[in-house]
């Protein structure tokens, strides 16, 4: 397999001009959280004249579906949030991600045969804690067609939210050896990628300088940014991890908690909706477009600068 060559944009003598994007997993279709994401990196990337970029993150081949892929689109369509460039599909860049994993990454990664059960068995019989994986297989010599773990670095991080500020942690200690690629379902194949390796090389690939993303990924991004730090790549400085939207029963809205989706819903009631979770100026009610438009000249993040909860009632009642 040959080796992949990794470029970032050429350093340019004036400012770098920001490039953001939405990166949603199609395992269902959009719902309000997942909207509230996608305006507001929107209107972050468009506010200083930056491209917004969507990117399908469907390495899960399990869980995510075609069907919703299209969806997922056809929702951003009909609400104004157009996408500058192709929309990258990660289900067809798995080579790229194998090859570094396999080559640049392969000294510092390793085979694992461990099943939970036989993790937490382990666990238990030695009395360590269960947030991290004991190491069993570290020096097994394990065959690399078993799961893939890759080992985070043992020293302190610090990063700067714009919304949770400093942020501090030694990823080995809070996330240990991660698995970044799943076991081989035959001999003949590799095993599926994982969300950690890919996530880091697409944003790489794709230039981009500014995320803004869910609360839920923030004790990530620390194992992320070492990632990239091991391939030489470029570190993303701007990060905005938006507060969690959660049910009347403080329940993450996800699929997982059968967060309604928001394909039958007009369009600028949801950005309506959208821009008063986060606590934007109003906008008129106009076609999706123009009221992208205002919301973006009036963009303003500091309403949620140190907050981790938005609570919404059902959407139903909100319309």
């Amino acid at each position: 397999m040959p080796k992949p060559t990794l470029t970032s944009p050429a350093r340019p003598k004036a400012r770098t001009p920001v490039i953001g994007r939405f990166a949603p997993s199609p395992t269902g279709a959009l719902h309000l959280g997942s909207l509230l994401t996608a305006v507001a990196s929107y209107c972050a990337a468009k506010q200083v004249g930056g491209q917004w970029l969507v990117r399908i993150e469907d390495l899960d081949t399990d869980r995510c579906h075609n069907e919703y892929s299209a969806q997922i689109l056809r929702d951003l369509t009909r609400l104004g949030l157009h996408w500058d460039g192709e929309v990258r599909y990660q289900s067809a860049h798995t080579q790229t991600y194998h090859a570094l994993l396999d080559g640049r990454l392969r000294s510092i990664s390793y085979g694992c045969d461990c099943s939970r059960k036989s993790i937490r068995e382990f666990q238990h019989a030695h009395h360590l804690p269960e947030t991290r994986y004991p190491r069993c297989c570290l020096h097994a010599g394990r065959s690399r067609q078993h799961a893939v773990r890759l080992i985070l670095p043992n020293y302190t991080m610090v990063f700067h939210d714009h919304l949770q500020g400093v942020i501090v942690g030694n990823p080995q200690r809070e996330h240990g050896d991660i698995v970044v690629r799943r076991r081989a379902p035959h001999a003949k194949c590799l095993g599926m990628m994982n969300y950690m390796l890919a996530v880091v090389v697409d944003d790489a690939l794709q230039g981009v300088n500014q995320i803004v993303r869910g609360l839920d990924i923030l004790p990530l991004t620390l194992a992320q940014l070492a990632i990239a730090d091991y391939l030489d790549l470029p570190l993303v400085r701007d990060y905005y991890h938006l507060p969690l939207v959660v049910n009347a029963d403080g329940q993450k809205l996800s699929k997982q908690t059968l967060a309604e989706p928001i394909s039958h819903y007009p369009a600028d009631q949801l950005l309506i909706l959208a821009l008063k979770l986060l606590q934007q100026a109003p906008v008129v009610r106009d076609k999706p477009k123009h009221m992208l438009a205002q919301a973006v000249a009036q963009w303003d993040s500091c309403p949620l600068v140190g907050k981790q909860v938005l609570t919404c009632p059902p959407l139903a009642d909100l319309m």
